[in-house]
């Protein structure tokens, strides 16, 4: 009788467990449904449920495409770190010195895999060493996270300014850069630009080492990160993938009544959901006459039917920079608007096309800018030659920065590419002076390996019947 006993209370217990599981699922189940309802109700969000699962199964199709483990190999940063000691040697130069803040990251990251937040950092290399990194100790204490096993030095020059920090001891800067370097210098060599520097730290390397001289040693890193390796082009497409899908999701919940910021936080939490860590610029959400700006980030704006909107994502991934933004109307294109579109995209594939050719036959590279700069010049919208309305260059570098890289192409340009290089074709038409086309961008990446180019984009030149539609 014991037994059996036991046996129908164990049996009543699991049971009532399984019961009670299954009620506080449903009331949880409730409690969700009614807070999403109240939130619609007081419009603090315009997300849902059904635009949550056209977000998950796009970031769920692109997912497949990325490896979030992937990282630049320590022994490509010893490759670039002989390279400058090559070119520091061959230069008669002791030091080489080189700053960088988030904005402008590349000539830090190439050599650390380091970008500082808020803080600013800077580093100095001498040849035959390995950098040493010269930062603030709140993100300071990141670069080791880098994995490079790089000395790092907190100095109060790359401090928060007035911060103080309990036990942390923070060092000369004089004396720790003397004290890497082991012997008198007598060249040193800026190699970030010399706009980018601080002036107090152009001053500080002018007078603070004995009248060594200082001479612009910026093209060193400039030309070691124009040409890509391999690893660096697969970060970038990488980049360039979680792009794809931030537009595609942004595409996919968009709608009238919706505010730009709504729309822009479902670029960013694709961009984090796929493995990105930062931007190259602000997610862009812009409508109506708001369109008018280049890379304006998203306001609060509510935005109507019939409105132009572009939007556009720079993710990044272990600090390479990719790229997508489009251009759309919130409901039906207007006829002007059709005109507009056709005009814009019609650029955009003149542009592409040369871009083939200029690669495979090592053509002048402002064809590429001509291409879609003349094509403008032979139309005319709403009374108006659209020629004026090519905003800026058709074409520009890419890499570490979003467009701040070598080289931007102009119409008078007649370099040509190098061997393995990133590239952003970057078609904008802004500043009609009608509202209903006031600003519009076509934008994607693409990888020129050896003689050829490679579209890393899969996402439709044209939009339009995208918008408020999933995968």
């Amino acid at each position: 009788m014991e037994k059996k006993d036991s046996v129908r209370l164990k049996t009543g217990g699991i049971l009532f467990l399984t019961i009670f599981k299954n009620i506080l699922t449903n009331i949880l189940k409730i409690i969700i449904i009614i807070f999403i309802i109240i939130i619609k109700t007081e419009g603090i969000m315009n997300l849902t449920e059904k635009d949550w699962k056209k977000i998950t199964k796009i970031i769920q199709a692109y997912e497949e495409k990325i490896d979030k483990d992937f990282k630049i190999p320590l022994s490509e940063y010893e490759e670039r770190y002989e390279k400058v000691w090559e070119q520091l040697r061959d230069r008669g130069i002791d030091m080489g010195f080189f700053f960088w803040y988030r904005e402008m990251p590349g000539d830090g990251i190439y050599l650390t895999g380091y970008n500082p937040t808020i803080e600013r950092a800077s580093g100095v290399i001498a040849p035959g060493k390995r950098p040493l990194l010269l930062a603030g100790p709140e993100s300071g204490v990141m670069a080791k996270e880098a994995g490079l096993g790089l000395e790092t030095a907190f100095v109060n020059e790359f401090s928060i300014p007035d911060e103080y920090y309990e036990g942390v001891e923070r060092g000369n800067l004089n004396e720790i850069i003397s004290e890497y370097i082991g012997h008198k210098i007598g060249k040193i060599g800026y190699m970030t630009a010399a706009d980018l520097i601080p002036a107090q730290f152009m001053e500080f390397l002018k007078k603070e080492f004995d009248g060594a001289e200082v001479v612009d040693a910026v093209d060193i890193l400039e030309e070691l990160r124009y040409e890509k390796s391999k690893s660096e082009m697969k970060c970038m497409e990488q980049a360039d993938m979680i792009a794809c899908a931030a537009v595609r999701t942004m595409l996919a919940v968009a709608g009238p009544g919706m505010r730009e910021s709504e729309i822009a936080a479902v670029g960013d939490f694709t961009v984090k959901a796929l493995g990105g860590n930062g931007f190259g610029f602000d997610t862009i959400v812009n409508s109506s006459e708001r369109c008018r700006t280049v890379i304006g980030p998203a306001s609060n704006r509510v935005i109507q039917e019939g409105e132009i909107v572009q939007i556009g994502c720079s993710p990044s991934f272990e600090g390479y920079k990719g790229v997508c933004r489009r251009g759309f109307v919130m409901g039906e294109r207007s006829e002007l608007q059709k005109q507009y579109f056709a005009c814009m995209n019609e650029a955009y594939r003149r542009a592409e096309a040369a871009i083939y050719k200029v690669c495979e036959e090592d053509l002048p590279t402002n064809l590429i800018d001509l291409a879609a700069r003349d094509y403008f010049a032979s139309q005319e919208i709403d009374g108006q030659n659209m020629k004026q309305f090519h905003m800026y260059s058709t074409c520009h570098g890419t890499g570490l920065t979003e467009c701040l890289e070598k080289m931007v192409i102009t119409p008078t340009k007649e370099e040509t590419y190098g061997e393995n290089v990133g590239l952003m074709l970057d078609l904008g038409c802004y500043g009609h002076p009608n509202p209903e086309i006031a600003g519009g961008c076509v934008e994607d990446a693409y990888l020129k390996k050896g003689n050829k180019a490679y579209k890393c984009s899969d996402v439709p030149v044209d939009v339009q019947e995208l918008v408020g539609k999933g995968m």
